[in-house]
């Protein structure tokens, strides 16, 4: 399984999902459907993620909010732990375990949601759930 790396991949209006991808750019940039983006969470420092960098010009659908950042990503994502060096590892069940718990809180339920949160600044916006940090 040295070819694989344990992650949590995300798509729009859909439950996150632990799978084993390939490693490598290719693999990630399947998932993704394009060009990858590093997405950063907040309060979470050991888990790293990817999406689509042209996913709002690709017309693609809202995934999950960020909104201390004030803004969704967009299209599928896909997250994996932070190596000591940077590089992308296996997520170890604590994480994923919290990774799931966050992009499960934040989910975009539907677009007229997502419309109504970003043009509002999530002034209103709260997660669906308490997620373990």
């Amino acid at each position: 399984m040295d070819d694989k790396i344990i992650a949590v991949i995300k798509k729009p209006y859909q439950k996150p999902e632990t799978v084993a991808i390939d490693k490598g750019l290719e693999a990630l940039q399947e998932i993704v459907g394009g060009i990858i983006d590093v997405v950063h969470l907040p309060n979470i420092d050991d888990i790293h993620g990817y999406c689509n960098d042209e996913g709002i010009f690709c017309g693609m659908e809202p995934n999950f909010y960020r909104p201390d950042y004030g803004d969704a990503i967009l299209g599928p994502a896909v997250f994996m732990s932070s190596g000591a060096g940077g590089e992308s590892e296996s997520l170890s069940p604590e994480q994923v375990k919290r990774i799931t718990e966050y992009l499960e809180a934040n989910s975009v339920k539907d677009f007229g949601e997502f419309l109504y949160h970003i043009n509002t600044g999530f002034e209103h916006y709260k997660p669906k759930s308490q997620p373990y940090m």
